[in-house]
């Protein structure tokens, strides 16, 4: 019974070394983030649409993580308000540098001349402080910017990347 006992004690306690060390390893300083499948959702796995949600939170002035990774395919973007003030989280796919974005005499993205040079997904619009909205959007592998484009908030460093893979 003895052994048994160390035995169980020795899993248990190996299983939770385990669970520390990779826990440690997420999150590094790129602040990157990656998209999860829901469970028991179709997948690739049964050849059905892949169905996968990223959190992408808001603050006052910045988007955590500030580089998100996704999979191509239908993904709904989860955006927690956890600041104080309202803010939204515009999605363009392009190349472009996400800090020299064109801009209009009052600091805010230019849409309009942003859209001449990338292609427009969609925006997770008016989340109040505190509040959760999300979007769903069909992303296709490349690189895409997401910006909060309300008065002063972009000027204030308030954008980040979505790296979209196959």
């Amino acid at each position: 019974m003895t052994r048994q006992m160390r035995g169980v004690t020795g899993v248990a306690t190996s299983l939770a070394i385990a669970g520390v060390l990779l826990a440690g390893c997420g999150g590094g300083d790129d602040n990157t983030t990656t998209v999860t499948e829901p469970e028991g959702s179709a997948g690739a796995a049964a050849g059905g649409s892949k169905s996968a949600t990223v959190e992408i939170k808001m603050g006052d002035f910045f988007f955590d993580p500030k580089n998100a990774m996704a999979k191509s395919g239908q993904t709904t973007i989860e955006a927690p308000n956890d600041g104080s003030v309202e803010h939204e989280l515009v999605l363009f796919k392009t190349n472009a540098n996400p800090a020299k974005l064109p801009t209009d005499a009052s600091g805010s993205v230019d849409e309009e001349k942003l859209d001449q040079q990338a292609q427009e997904i969609g925006e997770v619009a008016d989340v109040e402080a505190g509040e959760t909205k999300s979007g769903t959007f069909k992303l296709t592998p490349g690189n895409y910017v997401m910006f909060c484009n309300l008065p002063g908030h972009y000027a204030q460093g308030m954008y980040g990347t979505v790296t979209v893979t196959k």
